[in-house]
């Protein structure tokens, strides 16, 4: 059983507005865009870089989350692709001219194509807005905010707390996850008790630490937190169990499963905290 993860699921939220998804992902040759919403520049100027980002919008595909969306550069001399995670990464402009980038996620999927232009300056100024006149308030008098403005906020406050400690659990689910690609045999366990000693329990033990102390300002974030913290806790339970049957040069093998089936303990909570924040970005962030 593969980590899950539900900080950029958070990420995503605010950035599509929205936090929901719908349908099934069944047929072959879709469009990438049919599950993200893709933020891509048009034109870089000489020496700047630029983000290229997606924002999944469906996750009803069970492997969506493990697909790489870095694009690749037609002509690296004139935009160089910098992967920052698999769902951002920055466009270098090098040298003028224009580069095509492609995103393929495999069969599931037609490539997704997009071109950027390097250019000495902007082709299109950007337009000045000028700053509206305020209107006029009694004096004295606050505006106080709606409940669904003071619902956003505190979606936001835990969002960016969460970030902060966000690299740690990232770390660690990246790499456990590349080792149960690997799979667990004697050939691998060395490198498999390695990997979970030095990095991915330690990490992940920080991130979890990290997650008991968060502040979450309204009862229905409380109940999706709850479900979160509860999930991670059973997952680093599962990974040191899987570490501690990967001490000796003879695997436990029945330990080793009973991690394994630990960790899966905690998707299944991490499915719930989902499930409540989908409700909660319907219900409030629009």
């Amino acid at each position: 059983m593969k980590q899950k993860s539900l900080i950029y699921s958070l990420m995503l939220a605010l950035i599509l507005s929205v936090v929901s998804g719908a349908g099934n992902i069944s047929a072959a040759a879709r469009n990438i865009t049919d599950i993200v919403k893709v933020t891509t520049p048009s034109e870089i100027k000489i020496g700047e870089w630029k983000s290229y980002e997606i924002a999944i919008t469906d996750w009803t595909d069970g492997d969506v989350a493990d697909h790489d969306f870095t694009p690749i550069s037609s002509d690296e001399n004139i935009i160089k692709v910098v992967r920052k995670t698999k769902w951002v990464s920055e466009l270098h402009a090098l040298n003028k001219g224009t580069a095509t980038l492609t995103v393929n996620i495999g069969e599931k999927f037609e490539p997704y194509v997009f071109t950027v232009q390097v250019v000495d300056d902007y082709t299109v100024k950007p337009e000045t807005t000028p700053t509206p006149t305020p209107e006029p308030t009694s004096p004295g008098v606050k505006k106080s905010p709606t409940h669904e403005e003071v619902m956003v906020k505190d979606f936001e406050e835990y969002n960016k707390q969460l970030q902060i400690i966000g690299k740690y659990e990232n770390k660690a689910i990246t790499l456990y996850n590349e080792l149960i690609d690997l799979g667990i045999k004697d050939s691998t366990r060395k490198t498999f008790f390695l990997s979970l000693s030095n990095t991915v329990v330690p990490n992940y033990t920080k991130f979890v630490s990290g997650l008991k102390y968060l502040k979450v300002n309204n009862a229905e974030l409380k109940e999706m937190h709850n479900h979160y913290l509860a999930g991670a806790k059973l997952q680093l339970e599962g990974l040191t169990i899987m570490r501690d049957s990967l001490k000796t040069t003879k695997i436990n093998y029945s330990k080793f499963e009973a991690g394994y089936n630990k960790v899966g303990e905690g998707v299944k909570q991490l499915n719930k905290a989902e499930l409540l924040m989908d409700n909660y970005g319907s219900k409030y962030i629009k």
